[in-house]
């Protein structure tokens, strides 16, 4: 479903913390077709819950190669590069996969993240044409690459 206008940004890279039950969308391009340089979007609360059953392709494709529990995610569509922060004793660790660890897999990946990128086009729009408008909100004070 696309938002009202039926605007989607290109996204260049998100967050998704599972256990905080956030998410951080950056856009790679604005509605003109610039590079994108205001801030990102942020997502808390029962506002993740559509994107993260989105993200269940990609997690169901790392549990079945390792049965893990996942914090987070992040991925850098740009560099082609996803972050995985996984539950683990006595600490959390990262699993990072990019065309340097493995190519097809990462582009395995890239296509299971399609609808979730599509999704997170949709609602950055929305929300980064909420900020024009009175009294509107959807988005963080903060900038950068999640």
């Amino acid at each position: 479903m696309t938002e009202p206008g039926g605007l989607r940004l290109p996204i260049a890279s998100f967050k998704l913390q599972l256990a905080e039950r956030r998410a951080r969308i950056l856009p790679a391009r604005d509605a003109s077709n610039r590079a994108f340089a205001g801030p990102g979007v942020d997502l808390v609360g029962d506002d993740t819950a559509e994107v993260f059953a989105l993200a269940r392709p990609l997690l169901a494709w790392l549990e079945a190669r390792e049965p893990v529990r996942v914090r987070s995610l992040s991925l850098d569509v740009d560099r082609r590069r996803l972050l995985v922060t996984v539950e683990a004793e006595p600490r959390p660790r990262v699993v990072r996969i990019d065309p340097g660890v493995d190519s097809s897999a990462i582009t395995e990946l890239l296509t299971l993240a399609t609808p979730l990128l599509q999704r997170l086009g949709e609602i950055a729009a929305a929300k980064i044409a909420l900020r024009g408008s009175a009294g509107g909100r959807g988005s963080s004070s903060r900038s950068g690459r999640p």
